[in-house]
Protein backbone atom coordinates (compact mmCIF):
# COMPACT_ATOMS: atom_id res chain seq x y z
CA UNK A 1 0.00 0.00 0.00
CA UNK A 2 1.98 3.06 -1.22
CA UNK A 3 0.03 5.96 0.46
CA UNK A 4 -0.51 4.23 3.63
CA UNK A 5 -1.44 7.04 6.17
CA UNK A 6 0.05 7.20 9.78
CA UNK A 7 -1.57 8.30 13.29
CA UNK A 8 0.45 10.78 15.05
CA UNK A 9 -0.06 11.22 18.88
CA UNK A 10 0.14 15.27 19.84
CA UNK A 11 2.02 16.80 23.13
CA UNK A 12 2.22 20.45 22.07
CA UNK A 13 -0.01 23.06 23.52
CA UNK A 14 -2.88 21.14 24.94
CA UNK A 15 -4.26 23.17 26.95
CA UNK A 16 -4.77 25.83 24.34
CA UNK A 17 -6.76 23.01 22.51
CA UNK A 18 -8.73 21.76 25.21
CA UNK A 19 -9.82 25.10 25.92
CA UNK A 20 -10.88 25.31 22.48
CA UNK A 21 -12.56 21.75 22.17
CA UNK A 22 -14.53 23.15 25.54
CA UNK A 23 -15.46 26.16 24.53
CA UNK A 24 -16.92 24.62 21.27
CA UNK A 25 -18.87 21.78 23.50
CA UNK A 26 -20.04 23.65 25.97
CA UNK A 27 -22.16 26.31 22.81
CA UNK A 28 -22.64 23.51 20.70
CA UNK A 29 -26.46 23.43 19.31
CA UNK A 30 -25.93 20.76 17.04
CA UNK A 31 -24.52 18.44 19.77
CA UNK A 32 -26.51 19.74 23.02
CA UNK A 33 -25.74 16.44 25.05
CA UNK A 34 -22.24 16.81 24.33
CA UNK A 35 -22.60 20.27 27.14
CA UNK A 36 -24.69 17.85 29.63
CA UNK A 37 -21.89 14.85 29.73
CA UNK A 38 -18.93 17.88 30.16
CA UNK A 39 -21.20 18.65 33.52
CA UNK A 40 -21.89 15.42 34.68
CA UNK A 41 -18.14 14.92 34.17
CA UNK A 42 -17.22 18.35 35.85
CA UNK A 43 -20.02 19.30 38.22
CA UNK A 44 -17.67 22.22 39.48
CA UNK A 45 -17.30 23.72 36.58
CA UNK A 46 -20.54 23.88 35.73
CA UNK A 47 -21.17 25.52 39.26
CA UNK A 48 -18.78 27.78 38.56
CA UNK A 49 -19.55 28.62 34.76
CA UNK A 50 -23.50 29.43 35.96
CA UNK A 51 -22.36 32.12 38.77
CA UNK A 52 -20.33 33.99 35.85
CA UNK A 53 -21.34 37.31 34.51
CA UNK A 54 -20.65 37.49 30.90
CA UNK A 55 -19.14 35.30 27.88
CA UNK A 56 -15.21 36.84 29.09
CA UNK A 57 -15.73 35.66 32.58
CA UNK A 58 -16.88 31.89 31.51
CA UNK A 59 -13.64 31.60 29.44
CA UNK A 60 -11.31 32.59 31.85
CA UNK A 61 -13.28 30.09 34.28
CA UNK A 62 -12.92 27.45 31.84
CA UNK A 63 -9.04 27.84 31.01
CA UNK A 64 -8.31 28.40 34.65
CA UNK A 65 -10.60 24.57 35.41
CA UNK A 66 -8.58 23.08 32.41
CA UNK A 67 -4.90 24.49 33.82
CA UNK A 68 -5.51 23.44 37.25
CA UNK A 69 -6.58 20.21 36.17
CA UNK A 70 -4.11 19.35 33.98
CA UNK A 71 -1.59 20.80 37.02
CA UNK A 72 -3.06 18.37 39.18
CA UNK A 73 -3.05 15.48 37.44
CA UNK A 74 0.56 15.99 35.45
CA UNK A 75 1.75 12.72 35.83
CA UNK A 76 -0.81 10.62 35.38
CA UNK A 77 -1.18 12.57 32.03
CA UNK A 78 2.02 12.51 30.52
CA UNK A 79 2.42 8.26 31.57
CA UNK A 80 -0.89 7.97 29.53
CA UNK A 81 0.57 9.76 26.80
CA UNK A 82 3.43 7.65 26.57
CA UNK A 83 1.60 4.44 26.33
CA UNK A 84 -0.47 6.12 23.90
CA UNK A 85 2.42 6.53 21.69
CA UNK A 86 3.98 3.35 22.45
CA UNK A 87 0.69 1.59 21.68
CA UNK A 88 0.48 3.56 17.90
CA UNK A 89 4.20 2.76 17.47
CA UNK A 90 3.01 -0.97 17.67
CA UNK A 91 0.11 -1.10 16.46
CA UNK A 92 -1.23 1.53 14.62
CA UNK A 93 -0.02 0.75 10.90
CA UNK A 94 -1.32 -2.87 11.22
CA UNK A 95 -5.08 -1.38 12.16
CA UNK A 96 -4.77 1.06 9.33
CA UNK A 97 -3.76 -1.90 7.19
CA UNK A 98 -6.95 -3.61 8.08
CA UNK A 99 -9.19 -0.95 8.35
CA UNK A 100 -8.19 -0.32 4.38
CA UNK A 101 -9.12 -4.02 3.48
CA UNK A 102 -12.70 -3.83 5.48
CA UNK A 103 -13.34 -0.80 3.69
CA UNK A 104 -11.31 -0.92 0.09
CA UNK A 105 -10.35 2.10 0.44
CA UNK A 106 -6.54 3.42 -0.51
CA UNK A 107 -5.43 7.06 0.50
CA UNK A 108 -4.67 9.04 -2.45
CA UNK A 109 -1.60 10.70 -0.66
CA UNK A 110 -0.07 9.93 3.26
CA UNK A 111 -2.27 11.66 5.50
CA UNK A 112 -1.20 12.00 9.06
CA UNK A 113 -3.99 11.83 11.36
CA UNK A 114 -3.36 14.08 14.61
CA UNK A 115 -4.36 12.15 17.93
CA UNK A 116 -5.17 14.77 20.40
CA UNK A 117 -5.76 13.88 23.54
CA UNK A 118 -8.87 15.27 25.96
CA UNK A 119 -10.28 15.09 29.19
CA UNK A 120 -13.74 15.60 27.98
CA UNK A 121 -15.18 12.76 28.37
CA UNK A 122 -16.06 11.90 24.77
CA UNK A 123 -13.55 11.69 21.91
CA UNK A 124 -14.58 14.45 19.04
CA UNK A 125 -13.01 14.48 15.06
CA UNK A 126 -12.14 17.35 12.90
CA UNK A 127 -11.04 17.00 9.12
CA UNK A 128 -7.79 14.78 9.56
CA UNK A 129 -7.03 15.05 13.35
CA UNK A 130 -9.39 13.93 16.59
CA UNK A 131 -9.36 13.93 20.01
CA UNK A 132 -9.09 10.49 21.99
CA UNK A 133 -10.37 11.15 25.71
CA UNK A 134 -8.08 10.04 28.94
CA UNK A 135 -10.58 10.84 31.71
CA UNK A 136 -11.17 7.28 32.07
CA UNK A 137 -7.93 6.73 32.32
CA UNK A 138 -7.12 9.09 34.93
CA UNK A 139 -9.66 7.83 37.13
CA UNK A 140 -8.85 4.46 36.41
CA UNK A 141 -12.50 3.92 34.94
CA UNK A 142 -11.72 2.91 31.46
CA UNK A 143 -9.92 0.56 28.67
CA UNK A 144 -10.61 2.53 26.13
CA UNK A 145 -7.19 3.84 24.46
CA UNK A 146 -6.15 5.84 21.54
CA UNK A 147 -6.12 3.21 19.10
CA UNK A 148 -9.54 2.00 19.24
CA UNK A 149 -10.45 5.69 19.08
CA UNK A 150 -8.31 6.39 16.29
CA UNK A 151 -9.88 3.57 14.07
CA UNK A 152 -13.35 4.58 15.17
CA UNK A 153 -12.73 8.17 14.14
CA UNK A 154 -10.34 7.38 10.86
CA UNK A 155 -13.92 4.81 9.65
CA UNK A 156 -15.87 7.78 9.53
CA UNK A 157 -13.40 10.14 7.75
CA UNK A 158 -12.48 7.60 5.12
CA UNK A 159 -16.34 7.12 4.97
CA UNK A 160 -17.06 10.64 4.62
CA UNK A 161 -14.08 10.42 1.47
CA UNK A 162 -16.09 7.52 0.02
CA UNK A 163 -19.61 9.20 0.58
CA UNK A 164 -18.26 12.62 -1.55
CA UNK A 165 -16.62 10.77 -4.30
CA UNK A 166 -19.71 8.65 -4.56
CA UNK A 167 -21.84 11.69 -4.48
CA UNK A 168 -24.70 10.40 -2.33
CA UNK A 169 -26.27 13.47 -0.05
CA UNK A 170 -27.37 12.16 3.41
CA UNK A 171 -29.13 14.90 6.28
CA UNK A 172 -26.63 15.15 8.90
CA UNK A 173 -29.04 13.22 11.34
CA UNK A 174 -29.36 10.20 9.13
CA UNK A 175 -25.48 10.23 8.39
CA UNK A 176 -23.98 10.79 12.19
CA UNK A 177 -26.54 7.53 12.96
CA UNK A 178 -25.25 5.53 9.96
CA UNK A 179 -21.34 6.35 10.33
CA UNK A 180 -21.84 5.46 13.85
CA UNK A 181 -23.39 2.19 13.33
CA UNK A 182 -20.96 1.41 10.54
CA UNK A 183 -17.77 1.93 12.78
CA UNK A 184 -19.43 -0.46 15.01
CA UNK A 185 -19.62 -2.93 12.15
CA UNK A 186 -16.33 -2.79 11.04
CA UNK A 187 -14.61 -2.66 14.44
CA UNK A 188 -16.29 -5.89 15.16
CA UNK A 189 -15.08 -7.77 11.88
CA UNK A 190 -11.91 -9.96 12.40
CA UNK A 191 -9.23 -9.38 12.61
CA UNK A 192 -9.28 -5.71 13.37
CA UNK A 193 -11.57 -6.21 16.88
CA UNK A 194 -8.13 -8.64 17.70
CA UNK A 195 -5.74 -5.94 17.13
CA UNK A 196 -7.89 -3.44 18.87
CA UNK A 197 -8.71 -5.81 21.81
CA UNK A 198 -12.28 -5.46 21.36
CA UNK A 199 -15.22 -7.89 21.61
CA UNK A 200 -18.77 -7.54 21.23
CA UNK A 201 -18.14 -3.78 20.98
CA UNK A 202 -21.57 -2.18 20.91
CA UNK A 203 -20.43 1.88 20.29
CA UNK A 204 -22.21 5.06 21.17
CA UNK A 205 -25.29 5.01 23.34
CA UNK A 206 -27.41 6.62 21.25
CA UNK A 207 -27.23 3.75 18.39
CA UNK A 208 -28.10 1.11 20.51
CA UNK A 209 -31.44 1.58 21.20
CA UNK A 210 -32.42 2.28 17.00
CA UNK A 211 -34.39 -0.50 15.67
CA UNK A 212 -35.24 -1.03 12.08
CA UNK A 213 -38.22 -3.21 11.13
CA UNK A 214 -38.42 -5.65 8.18
CA UNK A 215 -40.86 -7.89 6.26
CA UNK A 216 -42.50 -10.14 8.66
CA UNK A 217 -42.65 -7.19 11.05
CA UNK A 218 -39.06 -8.53 12.15
CA UNK A 219 -37.16 -5.94 14.10
CA UNK A 220 -33.75 -5.78 14.15
CA UNK A 221 -30.87 -2.98 15.69
CA UNK A 222 -29.72 -0.65 13.12
CA UNK A 223 -26.18 -2.12 14.07
CA UNK A 224 -27.17 -5.84 13.35
CA UNK A 225 -28.97 -4.56 10.14
CA UNK A 226 -25.77 -2.77 8.64
CA UNK A 227 -24.25 -5.51 10.08
CA UNK A 228 -26.17 -8.44 8.40
CA UNK A 229 -25.97 -5.94 4.45
CA UNK A 230 -22.07 -5.91 5.14
CA UNK A 231 -21.75 -9.86 5.66
CA UNK A 232 -24.21 -10.71 2.40
CA UNK A 233 -22.57 -8.09 0.02
CA UNK A 234 -19.11 -7.64 1.01
CA UNK A 235 -18.07 -11.31 2.59
CA UNK A 236 -20.53 -13.28 0.88
CA UNK A 237 -20.68 -11.81 -2.60
CA UNK A 238 -17.33 -10.45 -2.11
CA UNK A 239 -18.88 -7.35 -3.89
CA UNK A 240 -16.18 -3.77 -2.91
CA UNK A 241 -17.34 -1.95 -0.04
CA UNK A 242 -18.52 0.77 -2.75
CA UNK A 243 -21.69 -1.67 -3.61
CA UNK A 244 -22.80 -2.02 0.13
CA UNK A 245 -22.85 1.97 0.81
CA UNK A 246 -24.69 2.20 -2.21
CA UNK A 247 -26.95 -0.36 -1.41
CA UNK A 248 -27.66 -0.01 1.94
CA UNK A 249 -27.97 3.74 1.59
CA UNK A 250 -30.81 3.45 -1.01
CA UNK A 251 -32.71 1.69 1.42
CA UNK A 252 -32.48 3.90 4.63
CA UNK A 253 -31.61 7.28 3.27
CA UNK A 254 -35.59 7.49 2.54
CA UNK A 255 -35.83 7.06 5.92
CA UNK A 256 -34.32 10.54 7.09
CA UNK A 257 -37.19 11.74 8.87
CA UNK A 258 -37.23 9.46 11.16
CA UNK A 259 -34.17 9.55 11.93
CA UNK A 260 -33.94 13.25 12.15
CA UNK A 261 -37.21 12.54 15.12
CA UNK A 262 -35.06 9.97 16.70
CA UNK A 263 -32.02 12.31 17.01
CA UNK A 264 -34.59 15.70 18.62
CA UNK A 265 -35.31 12.73 21.19
CA UNK A 266 -31.85 12.17 21.91
CA UNK A 267 -30.96 15.85 21.63
CA UNK A 268 -33.43 16.60 24.46
CA UNK A 269 -32.89 13.57 27.03
CA UNK A 270 -29.53 11.95 26.10
CA UNK A 271 -28.86 9.26 28.86
CA UNK A 272 -31.91 10.17 30.10
CA UNK A 273 -33.77 8.14 28.04
CA UNK A 274 -31.97 4.87 29.31
CA UNK A 275 -34.23 5.68 32.66
CA UNK A 276 -37.41 6.48 31.93
CA UNK A 277 -39.41 3.28 31.26
CA UNK A 278 -41.45 5.37 28.33
CA UNK A 279 -38.95 7.70 26.90
CA UNK A 280 -36.86 4.24 26.29
CA UNK A 281 -40.02 2.97 24.37
CA UNK A 282 -40.40 5.63 22.30
CA UNK A 283 -36.91 5.84 21.29
CA UNK A 284 -36.76 2.29 20.80
CA UNK A 285 -40.26 2.21 18.10
CA UNK A 286 -38.70 0.56 14.83
CA UNK A 287 -38.15 2.46 11.64
CA UNK A 288 -39.70 0.44 9.56
CA UNK A 289 -37.73 -0.22 5.75
CA UNK A 290 -39.68 1.35 2.83
CA UNK A 291 -40.13 -1.45 0.19
CA UNK A 292 -40.23 -4.23 3.05
CA UNK A 293 -44.02 -3.92 3.85
CA UNK A 294 -45.67 -7.53 4.07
Amino acid sequence: MKNLSKIKVVREDLIYRELEVFLNFLNNKIFPQNRNKIFQAFPKLRSDIEKANNTKDKKEIVYQFIFNFYNDNKEKINEIIEESEKLIEAKGEIALKTLSRLMDYEWSNRIIYYAIPTILPFSPFKEISFNFSILGKIYGKDKKDVLYVAIHEISHLVFYDILGKMEIKMENDIKNYFKEALAVVLINQQPLSNILGLKDYTGNPEIQDIFIKEKDDKEIRLIDFIGKYYQTIKIERKERFNTFIKEILNMIIPLSENFSEKRKIWNTYGNKIFEDKNLLKQYRIPIKIRGLEN
